[in-house]
C-alpha cells in the first residue's frame, strides 16, 4: 500500500504545476500516516513555505524560488523513496513470502 501511495504522490509531483498543486499535495503528505518522517518533513516544509501566501494573488520571487526548490527535494526523496521499494521487493522476495499465503497481502 504504501509503494502505491508514494508511486501516485510521484506522479502528481511530477504533474504539478501550479504552486497550489504543489501545496495541495504537500499538504496532502504531510496529514497521511503512510509517508515516511523525511517524506513529511519534506512535504512540512513546503508547507510552510507557501501557506502565507497561497490565498494570495502574487508572491515574491524569492519566496517562490524557495518553494520550488523545496518540492523539488520532496519529489526527489518521492522517487527515491518509491525506487528503493521496487529495488527491494525485485531483489529480495523472501521479505514478502512469509506473508503470502496467509490470506494476508505483502507487506
Amino acid at each position: 500500500m504504501q509503494q502505491q501511495t508514494y508511486r501516485q504522490w510521484q506522479i502528481a509531483a511530477q504533474n504539478a504545476t501550479s504552486f497550489r498543486a504543489k501545496f495541495n499535495l504537500a499538504a496532502e503528505i504531510v496529514k497521511s500516516e503512510l509517508s515516511s518522517r523525511e517524506i513529511r518533513r519534506a512535504a512540512r516544509r513546503v508547507v510552510r513555505t507557501l501557506e502565507t501566501v497561497i490565498d494570495l494573488p502574487i508572491a515574491s520571487a524569492e519566496l517562490l524560488r524557495k518553494a520550488h526548490e523545496r518540492f523539488g527535494a520532496l519529489t526527489e526523496l518521492l522517487l527515491s523513496a518509491t525506487d528503493l521499494t521496487a529495488s527491494n521487493e525485485k531483489n529480495y522476495p523472501e521479505l514478502l513470502t512469509p506473508c503470502i499465503g496467509r490470506g494476508s497481502e505483502p507487506v
